[in-house]
């Protein structure tokens, strides 16, 4: 009896049929594509570089609309700047005509009907220039004013409840949040909580997880009694994606233990805080701050607080303890009381702030700072003008600086402390990374101190790069500019001549990121503050030839702004430029890596196209084998 078990022929047919119909679906793909990379599998090294590469041209394509974008702004805000140039031209040409003495009373009326005219559509175009909603012309603001940094365009009741809002119009309602701490809720007025026992909202097991938006409105006299608990504000404990906006508190009067702020106790990942601010006082034990006690990651912008505000540790103006929130466009002008890292700022802060300031006299023990009381990241564009009081690690501007430095930065307030005193840092550790730097920023405190004092930094334990930094000499003449050089850095590098470098004042600094990375390099800053007078009178005469030097001074002014502007927009231009060059490096890279050859994969297509088909019909064949086998028995 013969057995067969197996149809050799067909299995290696079929093996080989297998193989070229694989080759003729990758050749398809590839050439549908385009791609010869497309899973991991074509190739895992590349594959890794080219999803790499695919991010960073991502990056640099958003980088490409911020410039751009920019370049918008700019070209806008020179455009209006024209017109209003246009239009004093017409108002000088008016006040020579007025200035010859030969018209009449009737004349000049008419002539300064035109005047006033132009001078009102001038102030019509600054007050009414810009760009997506930001400000071309900003006046200075005063720090003195409770009001909003920026102005608030408030939502109606329709449009709220178009937008899927809850009305809150009364205390009884806004405590109702606790009720439904997922919902989205917006005031519809000022709220006066005098007399109100007001209960935080959201606890640390019970989270608020909504969003609150005060719509541009205030709520007054907010008290809390409870100085032994702890995560007390009017929100006590906000969780993950909350948001909280354009609401003011004013004349607060919070007392607690621990995560103590007059808007919020405490806020986890992603929370952002907008455009608040909070006046009177908060008082706690750890983690207290004018506006928020404790945060972990998110974002504090536009806000700012008066609070007078005392604590034991983490006590700042604004933040008690800042753990990786980015902190910008924000100040606090209150006195702050405590103990360890005691800021006019911000107590404690892991991450560094921009474009901020504070104000405030800051009284503690350890790690004391005008600004800062502990800082462990860099930060720019800020300043602390008040008096910083205490005994260890006391600085103007940072108490404990163990950050990568900072820079456009200064401190003018006295310090006075005992050990490592300086007018700007009291102690400064920035360990080994390069990156470490202070740089463009100056002190003119006066600075009092017995061991490790000096004008500048009390004890210098490390940084690696000092660049133009500077102090009056006539205001310290007994100190040097470190009191403590540990790094060894070279003194002669700072600078007691005081060249003053240029700190923007906030809340008018606009950031461009005009890079893919997080560093200064990758971003520009401009300063939109710029104001016009535009009251001209001609009368007769004389106030016309008054008027003429006037109008001279105004389009000198416009004329300086719009080289500010033109510069602006040649650097963005640059940048833009730049980002174009590393887009048509990185894509010709990715094209290397990643793209197909046509003509390769064509003839890859017809070769297993052929062999898919001879196989095939050679595989009808083999089948056959068997029968015919069977036939000879």
């Amino acid at each position: 009896m013969i057995n067969l078990n197996t149809n050799l022929g067909a299995l290696i047919v079929q093996s080989n049929l297998k193989t070229s119909t694989n080759g003729l679906n990758t050749a398809i793909e590839r050439m549908t594509t385009g791609f010869k990379i497309n899973h991991a599998k074509d190739n895992a090294a590349n594959y890794s570089i080219n999803t790499k590469l695919s991010s960073k041209l991502s990056s640099y394509y958003a980088a490409q609309d911020n410039a751009s974008m920019g370049l918008d702004m700019m070209t806008s805000a020179m455009e209006n700047l024209d017109l209003i140039s246009s239009h004093l031209s017409r108002i000088r040409n008016l006040a020579e005509q007025a200035a010859n003495g030969t018209y009449s009373g009737e004349s000049l009326r008419a002539i300064q009907s035109e005047v006033a005219a132009r001078l009102a559509e001038g102030q019509r175009i600054i007050q009414n220039s810009n760009y997506n909603g930001i400000q071309l012309f900003q006046a200075p603001e005063k720090e003195s004013e409770s009001k909003f940094i920026k102005e608030v365009v408030r939502l109606s009741e329709e449009e709220a409840l178009a937008q899927g809002y809850t009305l809150i119009k009364t205390a009884d309602e806004l405590q109702a949040m606790q009720d439904n701490l997922s919902g989205k809720y917006i005031l519809m007025n000022d709220i006066d909580l005098a007399g109100y026992d007001w209960t935080a909202v959201g606890t640390y097991d019970n989270r608020f997880a909504g969003e609150f938006n005060g719509n541009g409105y205030v709520i007054s006299n907010l008290t809390i009694n409870e100085p032994t608990k702890q995560f007390q504000g009017l929100f006590g404990v906000g969780d993950a994606r909350t948001s909280y906006s354009n609401v003011g508190l004013e004349n607060v009067d919070i007392k607690g233990q621990r995560d103590i702020g007059a808007l919020i106790g405490r806020f986890d990942t992603s929370i952002s805080v907008s455009n608040c601010y909070s006046t009177g006082s908060v008082t706690g034990i750890e983690r207290v701050g004018g506006l928020v006690g404790d945060s972990y990651k998110g974002a504090v912008t536009n806000c700012y607080s008066t609070c007078n505000v005392k604590g034991t540790s983490d006590t700042g103006g604004l933040i008690g303890y800042n753990f990786g929130v980015t902190v910008s466009n924000c100040y606090a002008s209150g006195d702050v009381t405590g103990k360890y890292r005691v800021g006019g700022l911000i107590g404690y802060s892991s991450l560094g702030p921009s474009n901020c300031y504070a104000s405030g006299n800051v009284f503690g023990e350890t790690n004391v700072g005008g600004l800062l009381g502990e800082a462990f990241y860099r930060f720019s564009n800020c300043y602390a003008t008040g008096n910083v009081t205490g005994t260890t690690n006391v600085g103007g501007l940072v108490g404990n600086s163990k950050a990568y430095g900072f820079d456009y930065s200064y401190s003018t307030g006295s310090v006075s402390g005992k050990e490592n005193v300086g007018g700007l840092i009291g102690y400064n550790d920035t360990g080994s990374s390069s990156s470490a730097r202070i740089k463009n920023s100056y002190s003119l405190s006066k600075v009092t101190g017995e061991i490790n004092t000096g004008a500048l930094i009390g004890y210098l334990e490390s940084v690696r790069n000092m660049e133009n930094i500077s102090y009056n000499t006539s205001i310290n003449p007994r100190l040097t500019a470190i009191g403590y050089n540990k790094a060894g850095i070279d003194e002669t590098l700072i600078k007691n001549d005081f060249p003053i470098p240029k700190v923007p004042v906030l809340p008018n600094i606009i950031t461009f990121q005009i890079g893919i990375a997080s560093g200064d390099s990758s971003q520009m800053s401009f300063d939109l503050e710029f104001t016009l007078d535009l009251s001209i009178e001609i009368s007769d005469s004389e106030s016309a030839r008054k008027a003429l030097n006037q109008i001279d001074e105004l389009m000198a002014k416009i004329n300086q702004r719009q080289t500010e502007f033109g510069s602006a927009y040649n650097r963005l231009e640059s940048a833009l430029e730049t980002i174009g060059v590393h887009i048509d490096n990185l894509t010709s890279t990715q094209s290397t890596i990643r793209d197909a050859d046509i003509a390769e994969e064509s003839s890859a297509y017809i070769r297993n196209q052929i062999l898919q088909q001879a196989s095939a019909t050679l595989l009808a064949t083999a089948n056959q084998t068997p029968a015919i086998a069977m036939q000879l028995l």
